[in-house]
């Protein structure tokens, strides 16, 4: 199956009230985004250098919903194809618009847990170094702005929010 590509249109609708608008719209099927846990609050990133900015980033696994794929297994196949561990847990933490104002973008983000080495498969325009911090690390290098990534930063927001200062959970 060849793989998606993202479409740019102008398209027209209409508003609350009425009043007709042209706007440009990146029209996508969705994305999965995944925090990989090798511990209680241990997390795996991956820092990957993303040509549009010009720059690395830190950020969770992450790709493209494939034509007729569920989002927990398109983040399952990321999952092995970005860091190489296999996940016996995965949970859904939350789903979001990356960027409502040009794009219908969904992402799906996951939280794996049990996880077992199998090998990384990146994709050939992927270079990808993997990173293990503690949660608690994650949440300091998002205030210095070492992790810039959207979803990476919601994510590790997410949980640091969601588990506390001891960043443990059994989900």
């Amino acid at each position: 199956m060849p793989p998606y590509e993202p479409s740019l249109s102008i398209e027209e609708g209409v508003l609350p009230g009425g009043r007709k608008v042209r706007f440009k719209v990146v029209r996508h099927p969705g994305a999965v985004a995944v925090v990989p846990m090798v511990g209680p609050s241990r997390l795996i990133l991956v820092r990957q250098y993303r040509p549009t900015v010009g720059r690395w980033l830190l950020e969770v696994p992450a790709g493209t919903i494939e034509p007729g794929e569920a989002p927990e297994e398109c983040a399952r196949r990321e999952l092995v194809e970005e860091t190489g561990y296999e996940a016996s847990e995965l949970h859904k933490l939350f789903e979001a618009y990356l960027a409502p104002g040009y794009s219908d973008e969904l992402i799906h983000v996951f939280v794996a847990r049990g996880l077992r080495r199998r090998g990384p498969r990146p994709e050939a325009d992927e270079l990808i170094e993997l990173v293990e911090v503690d949660l608690e690390e994650a949440v300091r290098m998002v205030e210095r702005g070492e992790i810039a990534d959207a979803k990476t930063i919601s994510a590790v927001l997410f949980l640091a929010l969601r588990w506390g200062h001891g960043c443990t959970s059994s989900q």
